[in-house]
C-alpha cells in the first residue's frame, strides 16, 4: 500500500473550486482523482529547463533513495 500524502493549495478562486466539485459530481469522480489526473498530465507534458522530464527526475531520485527496489 502506498503512503498517502496530503497538500493544501489555495487555488485563488472560489469559482474554480466550485467548478471542479461540480465536474466531479457530474462525472462520478472524486476531486482527488481529477486533481491527480490534471497534475499527472501537466507533469507528463512538461520538461525542466535542462530538457529532462519530471518523471525521469522522480525515477532517478527514487532509485537514489532506494524507493521501490526490493
Amino acid at each position: 500500500m502506498q503512503k498517502s500524502t496530503r497538500i493544501t493549495v489555495d487555488l485563488g478562486s472560489e469559482q474554480l473550486v466550485k467548478s471542479v466539485k461540480i465536474a466531479a459530481v457530474e462525472q462520478g469522480r472524486t476531486v482527488r482523482d481529477i486533481v491527480i489526473e490534471a497534475l499527472t498530465l501537466w507533469l507528463e507534458s512538461g520538461r525542466t529547463s535542462k530538457g529532462q522530464d519530471y518523471q525521469t527526475m522522480i525515477d532517478t531520485l527514487n532509485k537514489y533513495r532506494g524507493v521501490g527496489s526490493q
